[in-house]
């Protein structure tokens, strides 16, 4: 399987002759991803400007129209309805789906999950009172992301992805719902229904110590850690996490585990 990483929460998978992206967003996203004639399962987790509103960009784009027909949309009825509202994908390759429900493309079997979205501002008054104030700082910076969202499904429901392929491969996507607010029986009932050789999330600094918990809980193989906001953060001279160092602490807790920290987009593995 070669793994991708494109920044924030975009991750692709090229496995049996099938490409799965999930919430493909940035510059490292080329037309080169869509120019082969094998099938793309685009999965997005939800509704936010960075998994919505770019791939409907990215898909309307003129360059993308002669790739289309081997295109498929996965994610909640809301979003798949708004990233599809001109009608660039044939009714046959959008597949809105809920919690709990299934999918099957060219034998790969894709499953929703629901989970809670990691919290935007960090624990403790102080703390958010900084946070909020490095956001003044940058008004116009705040005020256009912001309005990317108005028109936006923002309220769609947070779906995990569950992927098993036909030669028993499984990948569990949690992106950006393992934090410290986390609900344990959550992460039970998906550890007890949805078991993944492979486990992708994203991290936050202020998640990182309740980060074991989950994993342990989990139990996958391979772990595949990244920043999700962290172009956000830079933007904003917010605090980020040393993905490395953070990596090697959680190897040497779960030794049966292989982590792998995705921080350089366009990086393979």
């Amino acid at each position: 399987m070669n793994i991708h990483y494109y920044n924030w929460s975009g991750i692709s998978l090229q496995h049996a002759d099938v490409l799965i992206g999930f919430d493909l967003y940035g510059e490292a996203v080329t037309w080169d991803i869509l120019k082969n004639n094998q099938p793309k399962l685009f999965c997005v987790t939800h509704g936010h400007p960075e998994h919505a509103g770019s791939l409907q960009k990215f898909l309307e784009a003129p360059e993308a129209r002669p790739y289309l027909e081997n295109v498929h949309l996965i994610s909640s009825p809301a979003v798949t309805a708004h990233i599809n509202r001109r009608h660039i994908l044939s009714p046959a390759n959008v597949h809105g789906i809920k919690a709990g429900e299934s999918i099957t493309l060219n034998a790969i079997k894709i499953t929703a999950f629901t989970w809670v979205h990691m919290p935007l501002l960090p624990p403790g008054f102080k703390h958010k009172v900084e946070y909020l104030l490095q956001l003044a700082l940058h008004p116009f910076d705040l005020l256009r992301i912001g309005s990317q969202g108005l028109r936006l499904p923002m309220n769609a429901p947070q779906l995990g992805f569950h992927v098993r392929y036909p030669d028993g491969t499984t990948v569990l996507n949690y992106a950006e719902g393992v934090h410290r607010l986390t609900n344990p029986q959550e992460v039970q009932q998906v550890a007890q229904n949805l078991p993944a050789d492979m486990l992708f999330f994203a991290v936050e600094p202020d998640d990182a110590e309740a980060i074991p918990r989950w994993v342990q809980m989990l139990a996958p193989k391979r772990v595949y850690l990244y920043e999700a906001h962290r172009p956000w953060r830079d933007l904003f001279h917010l605090p980020s996490i040393d993905l490395e160092t953070y990596s090697h602490r959680l190897q040497s807790q779960f030794q049966a585990m292989v982590f792998h920290p995705l921080t350089q987009p366009g990086g393979t593995l």
